[in-house]
């Protein structure tokens, strides 16, 4: 992962330019792909950026296929003369004509990453939150149509959330997509587990799940947790993979964690009752 002083024009556009090429350069055995999916924060690609815009449409026509991109999306609000910007973690979904037909952004934030917790209770540590990111979470987690099948999609540490993940495949998706940015993690171990998080939410829903990342693991994972076909972590390369459309709940997608949560209670209590003396007990 390049540092915020790396990210130059030049940068930008060789980035794009080898993604667009990757994207269509599959293996000559392979039909055309339907879905392609760019991970999150391959560059600092926007939402409103005319020549991101442009090179996506031209990707999906050409390939006639709906593409999933990781992005930052950026909204004005309020009056001309007051109007304030807001920037999401994005992925925006667009058709095999090249129409931006939908959005999902981010919900659950890195915090001291992507925001500021109690941001007004920590203004004089200024010097060590200037550079954290000030994004507006998004506030819904439906899945996005693309054509005929639905996409729960969610963005990089989300997949560590099992009881917001499961809202994607309640909701209807009839696949899982994960976009995520594994570069914060270096080397470390933590890519992997990362990876195995991704695994539980594909057994959890009984969906496939499609998970690209820049640096981390780039996989297709089965409804039982199995990783199909993969990439190699550090090569800018395309994977191509077969999934399947599952449109069944599970018992955990239909009601979550209540189970645990009664587990926990129910062992509290008879660790309580086990530690509260019976009144009238002998002891010899």
């Amino acid at each position: 992962m390049l540092d915020n002083g790396d990210w130059t024009h030049q940068y930008f556009d060789e980035t794009l330019t080898e993604l667009k090429a990757i994207s269509r350069n599959q293996p000559a055995d392979t039909s055309s792909a339907g879905l392609i999916v760019w991970p999150e924060s391959p560059a600092p690609f926007f939402s409103g950026d005319p020549v991101f815009r442009r090179a996506l449409s031209q990707l999906a026509t050409d390939a006639h296929a709906w593409i999933v991109g990781g992005n930052i999306g950026v909204e004005s609000t309020g009056s001309p003369s007051q109007s304030a910007t807001r920037i999401f973690n994005s992925a925006s979904l667009v058709s095999p004509t090249g129409e931006w037909v939908a959005r999902y952004d981010k919900a659950h934030l890195v915090p001291f990453g992507e925001y500021v917790p109690f941001k007004s209770l920590l203004g004089f540590a200024g010097g060590l939150t200037k550079e954290v990111g000030d994004f507006t979470p998004g506030l819904a987690r439906s899945p996005l149509p693309a054509g005929d099948q639905k996409l729960g999609i969610f963005i990089c540490y989300e997949s560590i959330f099992p009881d917001e993940v499961r809202q994607f495949a309640k909701n209807g998706a009839q696949v899982l997509v994960n976009i995520s940015n594994d570069g914060w993690y270096g080397d470390s171990g933590a890519y992997a587990q990362h990876l195995k998080q991704a695994r539980m939410r594909a057994i959890e829903n009984d969906r496939w799940l499609l998970r690209d990342t820049n640096t981390g693991v780039t996989a297709a994972i089965d409804p039982l947790g199995r990783i199909t076909q993969s990439a190699p972590r550090k090569v800018r390369t395309a994977l191509t993979a077969e999934y399947f459309l599952i449109s069944d709940t599970t018992f955990y997608t239909r009601h979550g964690d209540w189970l645990a949560y009664a587990c926990a209670i129910i062992s509290l209590i008879a660790i309580a009752v086990s530690l509260t003396p019976v009144k009238g007990r002998r002891t010899a």
